[in-house]
């Protein structure tokens, strides 16, 4: 595996591998716990849509991988627990066997880039294969805050532990006067 696309396995593998230890140990329903916020998704769709753009960027777009993918159904994603952790577990495995026998011109400008996908941070310029591996990495990365976050405040609700700026406590109820 040449050096850089061993950097991008790299980092990669570590972030699904903190996506995966933020799911694991969950009960389907906190999975699939919706939060009171508005335009939040659950940790299920969350992980769905992390993955799936994952293998879209990297297995599909760089290493050339037929994947069916459907996006506004991910943000819908009821999830399993241990079906999320094989399907990262199997894109991990994928994208390291991709990586280490990517020849370097894959890294290059895409020979047939999906109509009209350009990534405005450079420019409005055609994609390359770095670029996906690039933009995948910043994407997974993204979300596996908004995972990290959304973890957060779903076993506060399960406690009874969120609170709100001022001491008061929705989950438990008024303060005593």
């Amino acid at each position: 595996m040449a050096e850089e696309a061993t950097a991008y396995a790299q980092v990669l593998t570590m972030l699904a591998r903190d996506i995966i230890a933020q799911i694991e140990g969950l009960s389907d329903e906190e999975l699939n716990t919706p939060v009171p916020l508005p335009e939040a998704n659950t940790l299920a769709a969350l992980a769905t849509h992390t993955i799936g753009a994952g293998e879209y960027w990297t297995l599909n777009l760089v290493g050339g991988k037929e994947i069916p993918r459907d996006r506004p159904a991910e943000f819908r994603a009821v999830g399993h627990g241990p079906d999320l952790i094989a399907r990262y577990e199997s894109w991990i495995s994928a994208l390291q066997t991709m990586l280490a026998t990517l020849p370097p011109t894959a890294l290059g400008p895409l020979p047939n880039p999906p109509a009209g996908r350009r990534i405005r941070a450079i420019g409005d310029a055609p994609i390359s294969g770095r670029d996906c591996l690039l933009h995948a990495i910043e994407h997974t990365a993204l979300h596996l805050g908004h995972i990290q976050l959304t973890r957060q405040l779903v076993l506060a609700l399960r406690a009874g532990d969120l609170t709100v700026a001022g001491g008061d406590n929705p989950a438990k109820g008024a303060p005593d006067a």
